[in-house]
């Protein structure tokens, strides 16, 4: 970086600021200017810099420190406004001292930076009074130079702070000149990338990021103006000489500060992108839902296995009935059976094994043997200890597997996947239909299910019901809509009869809109009734949020329905909000400056910091009902509690309590801050006229044992 950070050094501000900081406006007037004239007697032998400015804040004097401290000659200063020197960042500061230092019998000590006769900024600690000066009124101001102050203040004292906390701070921070020699760094940076803070200083920053990093830092910090930054990811040598970290930093471009007058780059290692590049490198020839190696990653090991010489087994292995099991529990279980039947093929231990799936519910195994016995004693652990029954949601999922074997002295690939794969074709020919514990009958009765739920659909019997969210006195300020299946046969049906189905039949798109469009026209409902105050809550899909267009049409049903946006809340759960894309908060702002309001459900289980809730555009959370039944029980449950309502309310958030059943719990949470409750306790959720006719108070009831 030799030549990287010597930019161009310009004040900040627009470009027609900077072009008055490098050639000084004479905006004179008809005042005579008081050159060699002494204001004030007792103070023109000050050693300080003094300026004397007019009722219009144009300089009439400035003493002979002024012009040797500041590098000015009168014959540019004087008749120039004094506003025009000083910094842009400084001048409301100074507008506001001038404007008050009438009234006062000496102004209040202001700190600024004043532009110098060499177009540098000079840090000046200021205090004026007026004073009349041959019979004009003056602001007479006694500056004080303090751009070494702050230095002279760091070695009488508070230079030991910063250097306990530059030392044991996590992020790398490094100081770079603007030659782009490295002046200093912290303790970060010796920790994670071994380099010794005596040896690194005068060295080229450049010379420790990647070669083939080095253009694109070189360009982007080059080309940074004075007092900008700017963001970006780059691999850094380690002390080692051989190994780069990949990092993200910042580069603080801080050439025209007085005190540092340099770059501040600070940084950490940047994980999610080495683990990006990884992850590419390891899908390349693994399986992404399994972890075994691919067909690509397979073909490698066993071609490399070969070359070690003797013969090859291989074994081909199928999930009985897996069709069906997807059709009877869903995508989802389907998945979580393929994962345990990998994870027990993986726990397998053999010599020279390898471990495939080649996609569906189809894995293959080789081993290297000098005969068959070695296959067919791999295929008789793999019958004992794969094919048993999976626990997913406790319930108990009976699976079998099939198999076959093919093996050659003298290998060829190719031919033994071939060999194995027809094996396996005639087994399935002649295989009981019923093997793998799933009958006709279960899959017929799934099927039937699938299509009452799409007749439901159709006949307007999946509907929203609306649960209150109340104040601690039971005052309605919200509902929520929750599903509900309102079966002719079954009755009232809940959110764990719907889901499941919904998502096996891929109806889940059809539900929600269906709840959406109730819920907005509910919420018009309650407007029309006089209960417009009352906010509408409305679970929305963390996969559609996440659609360029999610937002416009929303709010075009929220028009269509009759919905007063600023009625409307919709909730996303905690988990969906870990790492949202830039869509999706794109999203939410669009929805927010439209004056729907932003909630985060089940706040407290997604393992993110309370921290988070500063990065997320949103007004309000909902503790998750598992920390409200283990207040004053769990002392986790009620630190954590406590914990999200008082960050809550420290950022003016809404903060909602789920599954509220217990009056202790209420009192408990009330004496907590917390004031919107919401469970049993007052009401379950209830159809829309029933709720209607609750409003707009409803009473606590305790819930029993029985309830």
């Amino acid at each position: 970086m030799s030549t990287l950070m010597t930019p161009t050094t310009e004040p900040t501000g627009t470009s027609e600021e900077s072009a008055q900081a490098r050639t000084p406006s004479r905006r004179h007037t008809g005042v005579t200017h008081m050159s060699g004239v002494r204001p004030v007697p007792e103070i023109d032998h000050l050693g300080d810099p003094v300026i004397a400015v007019d009722a219009n804040g144009l300089i009439q004097y400035v003493n002979t420190t002024a012009t040797a401290t500041m590098a000015w000659s009168e014959r540019d200063v004087l008749g120039l406004s004094v506003l025009e020197l000083v910094h842009p960042d400084d001048l409301n500061l100074a507008i506001a001292s001038l404007g008050t230092v009438g009234d006062k019998s000496v102004g209040d000590l202001i700190a600024v930076r004043v532009r110098t006769g060499t177009s540098e900024w000079k840090s000046l600690e200021v205090r004026g009074a007026q004073h009349l000066v041959d019979g004009e009124p003056m602001t007479v101001m006694i500056c004080r130079d303090t751009t070494f102050r702050h230095r002279l203040d760091l070695d009488q004292g508070e230079v030991a702070v910063l250097r306990a906390v530059m030392a044991n701070m996590h992020g790398m921070i490094a100081i770079v000149n603007a030659d782009g020699r490295v002046r200093s760094i912290n303790g970060a940076v010796t920790r994670i990338l071994g380099h010794d803070p005596e040896v690194l200083p005068g060295q080229g920053f450049l010379r420790f990021v990647h070669p083939d990093d080095r253009a694109q830092v070189f360009d982007i910090v080059s080309n940074l103006g004075s007092y900008d930054s700017a963001a970006l990811d780059a691999r850094f040598l380690t002390a080692g000489g051989d190994d780069f970290v990949t990092c993200e930093f910042t580069v603080n471009n801080l050439t025209d500060d007085p005190t540092l007058g340099g770059f501040v780059v600070s940084g950490q290692v940047a994980a999610a992108l080495s683990d990006a590049r990884e992850r590419v490198d390891f899908l390349a020839d693994h399986d992404s839902r399994t972890g075994l190696l691919n067909r690509d990653g397979f073909m490698k090991s066993a071609r490399e296995l070969m070359r070690a010489g003797g013969g090859l087994g291989l074994m081909v292995i199928d999930v009985v009935q897996f069709r069906s099991i997807n059709e009877l529990y869903g995508e989802r279980v389907g998945d979580r059976v393929l994962a345990a039947v990998a994870d027990r093929i993986d726990l397998i231990r053999w010599p020279d094994l390898i471990t495939a799936r080649f996609g569906g519910d189809e894995f293959v195994l080789a081993v290297r043997s000098s005969s068959d016995s070695a296959i067919e004693m791999l295929r008789e652990r793999v019958r004992r200890e794969v094919a048993q029954a999976v626990l997913v949601d406790d319930q108990e999922i009976n699976i079998g597997v099939r198999t076959a074997t093919a093996f050659e002295p003298q290998p060829r690939l190719e031919s033994l996947l071939a060999s194995a794969s027809n094996e396996l074709m005639r087994v399935k020919r002649n295989a009981d239909p019923e093997t793998g514990g799933i009958s006709f009958d279960a899959i017929n009765e799934r099927r039937q299910q699938l299509d009452q739920l799409r007749a439901a659909l159709d006949a307007g019997e999946i509907q929203p019901f609306f649960q209150p969210i109340v104040s601690a006195d039971g005052t309605v300020t919200a509902v929520e809509a929750l599903v509900r299946w309102v079966h002719p046969v079954r009755g009232v049906l809940g959110v764990g009869e719907i889901l499941p189905l919904a998502q096996m039949a891929g109806l889940m798109g059809a539900v929600d809109d269906r709840v959406l469009e109730q819920s907005l026209a509910f919420a018009a409902q309650l407007d029309l009734a006089g209960f417009g105050y009352i906010e509408v809550h409305v679970n929305v899909d963390p996969k559609v949020i996440s659609q360029a267009s999610f937002a416009t049409k929303f709010l075009e049903k929220c028009a269509e329905f009759g919905a007063n946006s600023a009625q409307i809340v919709i909730e996303l759960t905690e988990t969906d909000l870990l790492a949202p894309g830039a869509t999706s908060l794109n999203n939410m702002q669009d929805l927010r400056r439209a004056g729907i309001h932003v909630s985060i459900d089940d706040f407290g289980t997604g393992y993110s910091s309370l921290s988070h809730l500063l990065e997320l555009p949103v007004d309000g959370v909902k503790i998750d009902r598992r920390f409200v039944a283990g207040i004053d029980v769990d002392p986790a449950a009620t630190n954590l509690t406590t914990a999200i309502l008082g960050l809550s309310e420290s950022l003016q958030l809404g903060c909602v309590a789920e599954g509220v059943e217990q009056p202790y719990q209420l009192e408990r949470l009330a004496s907590l801050g917390c004031n919107a409750f919401q469970g049993w306790l007052f009401a379950p959720a209830v159809a829309p006229d029933e709720l209607i006719e609750l409003l707009p108070r409803i009473d606590a009831v305790p819930v029993t044992a029985d309830a």
